[in-house]
């Protein structure tokens, strides 16, 4: 693994890892994590696909991991896609030229969908898609209206007041390895602040009305017992985006399956989708 940092342009330091391809290099693959969490946490995926010729590249949101500024923050969702160029522009840069793919997990999910109705794919040559897991399209149990209208009004008066995300690891996986871990690492964030849900409600509801828009090629993932993001929602979204799109559901599978039992089948069949 590589690894390096990138300054944003408003300052914030992005920490960013590369698995290389350890077979001659097929495609470039950029990960964008979920809430919460970081890059880290993509080791088993980003090696198994290093070894079939998939160079992966991901970086800790700013406010996450090993990224500076405020945790679990945003001012702007927007911001989060102005990293996404900048990274590309900077780090990704001279590996451009190979196919490359974005795969959004969770919340990275739903910077994907934004960028991807806003026409990313117009913007790089050579972009060849999405593979999108674990989309948030409808969370479980955050929407319920009396906590959307507090939010919204304590995001205008503190927004930088932070709550519990309440993500529990067993949510995560079935294997115990991998929650334990999720337990005992510090670079986890367990709050975020009340801008960035509004912004995530915001995103979410746009992506509802908008999704008709997609037209690059598209790999759904998700588990099919996932208590964090229903996978109704994948679902909804094969049925509504106008590009070429594919969907898996993992019988069993809980929010990551790139971390279930499972998680070769994962990288498996995002390397045969990023072939075809």
């Amino acid at each position: 693994m590589i690894s390096g940092t990138l300054r944003a342009s408003d300052g914030v330091e992005l920490y960013w890892r590369e698995w290389p391809a350890t077979q001659p290099r097929r495609a470039v693959l950029v990960i964008l994590h979920g809430v919460g969490e970081h890059g880290g946490r993509y080791k088993s995926l980003a090696a198994g696909l290093g070894a079939r010729g998939i160079a992966c590249f991901v970086f800790d949101h700013r406010g996450h991991g090993r990224s500076t500024g405020p945790r679990g923050h945003v001012d702007c969702w927007d911001r989060y896609e102005s990293d996404v160029h900048e990274f590309l522009d900077e780090v990704v840069r001279d590996q451009l030229s190979t196919p490359f793919y974005l795969y959004g997990h969770s919340m990275g999910s739903l910077i994907c969908l934004k960028m991807a109705i806003g026409g990313f794919g117009r913007e790089y040559h050579g972009f060849g898609g999405w593979v999108i897991s674990g989309a948030s399209i409808f969370p479980s149990g955050v929407a319920k209206r009396h906590l959307v209208v507090m939010a919204r009004l304590l995001s205008r008066i503190f927004p930088r007041l932070t709550m519990d995300l309440g993500i529990p690891s067993t949510a995560l996986s079935h294997d115990q390895d991998i929650v334990d871990a999720y337990d005992d690492d510090p670079l986890v964030v367990r709050r975020a602040t009340v801008r960035w849900g509004t912004e995530a409600l915001d995103t979410i509801k746009f992506i509802k009305r908008e999704a008709d828009r997609i037209s690059d090629p598209m790999l759904l993932i998700h588990g099919s017992s996932d208590p964090l993001s229903e996978a109704y929602g994948s679902r909804w979204l094969a049925e509504r985006v106008g590009g070429e799109t594919d969907l898996i559901v993992y019988d069993g599978s809980l929010h990551e399956p790139h971390n279930d039992p499972q998680y070769a089948d994962v990288a498996g069949d995002v390397l045969r989708w990023i072939q075809r």
